[in-house]
């Protein structure tokens, strides 16, 4: 019976008697990371650290760390470097590490299949032709390539998921295009700069002004930034600021996923006029309401006129027990009042 059964749930033809439909779709995050040791034959330490910066994972949940073993990882195999990459999380990868020296010429190095159980992805090398492959300038030139499984997707739906069109890649590409646009200062010719002691950014006249109308206003032709080609914001932090022109860049912001984050881009939004990213940082604040914050982001919701976040506020102190909000009435005699309470 089984036999039977078999083919007939293979032949494509019989899709077009099919009643329901699903499709799971994976979505992968593509990561490169580019690690350059010099002075490499003196590494006498037991290893050496880097940690990509991946903008499109939370790396508060999902950090990936890069690690370079000079001599092993123990006395047994003291005579091999060991490239190794490793996640704090359940994500699931896939790694490749290339090795080169400072000419640009690879070395091949072999991946680990032994038995014993190790943190991570592992390559290695003989040090021995390590040490004469990067003769004489002594440096390494480690690449790692990740392909990251970031989400597993199943939906329902009501027609043949073999007869929908090809998914239109198109706005990803430009966005990936604008985005490696921000990461290279060439063709930069205007200047931001943030609140202390911290790197500028170079950024494009006509993306800023094509993005916001604040900006459209900063960089009118008779202004002092548009003469000096450069405008400082003492009042906003060099990370805010860094994601908030990712987001004019690209229209992606991967960092939302934190609260933090998401509350520093509303208010970044509302004041540079970006309805958009408003709307998706409003959203991101909604999803993050606990008994612990609400207070405080109904004061934002307040203050930059998120009204739907305002009203979900409301509605979850309307729905929690009123002994997890905090009361005034039963505060301590002399303790100092809380700052004040937005308008209900």
């Amino acid at each position: 019976m089984m036999e039977d059964m078999l083919p007939l749930a293979c032949n494509s033809s019989m899709s077009r008697n099919t009643e329901s439909f699903a499709i799971t779709e994976v979505k992968t995050v593509k990561h490169t990371h580019t690690w350059i040791v010099k002075g490499f034959s003196q590494c006498d330490c037991r290893y050496l650290e880097t940690v990509p910066n991946i903008s499109d994972v939370d790396v508060n949940k999902h950090l990936f760390r890069v690690r370079l073993h000079p001599q092993g990882n123990k006395d047994s195999n003291k005579d091999f470097c060991f490239f190794q990459v490793f996640s704090q999380s359940n994500l699931k990868y896939k790694a490749k590490f290339t090795v080169s020296n400072r000419a640009g010429e690879e070395i091949p190095a072999t991946v680990y299949s032994g038995q014993q159980q190790l943190n991570g992805y592992f390559e290695y090398i003989r040090r021995e032709q390590l040490l004469n492959h990067i003769v004489p300038h002594d440096e390494i030139k480690l690449v790692l390539n990740l392909i990251i499984v970031q989400d597993t997707m199943t939906r329902s739906l009501s027609t043949d998921p073999s007869n929908l069109p090809p998914k239109d890649t198109s706005l990803d590409t430009l966005s990936k295009n604008f985005g490696d646009h921000l990461m290279d200062n060439k063709f930069t010719d205007f200047t931001i700069r943030c609140r202390g002691d911290c790197p500028p950014i170079r950024c494009h006249r006509f993306i800023l002004w094509s993005r916001s109308p604040v900006f459209k206003a900063t960089l009118a032709d008779h202004t002092d930034e548009y003469i000096r080609s450069e405008v400082v914001y003492d009042d906003i932090e060099y990370q805010d600021m860094k994601h908030f022109i990712h987001y004019i860049y690209t229209g992606k912001a991967p960092h939302l996923k934190t609260l933090n984050v998401a509350i520093e881009m509303l208010k970044l939004a509302d004041r540079f006029d970006v309805a958009d990213l408003k709307d998706l940082a409003e959203q991101s604040v909604r999803n993050c309401l606990s008994v612990e914050n609400v207070c405080e982001i109904l004061q934002v919701a307040e203050m930059h006129q998120t009204l739907n976040l305002k009203k979900e506020c409301m509605r979850y102190l309307i729905n929690n027990a009123p002994e997890h909000i905090p009361n005034p009435s039963r505060r301590p005699a002399g303790s100092h009042s809380p700052p004040a309470t937005p308008t209900l």
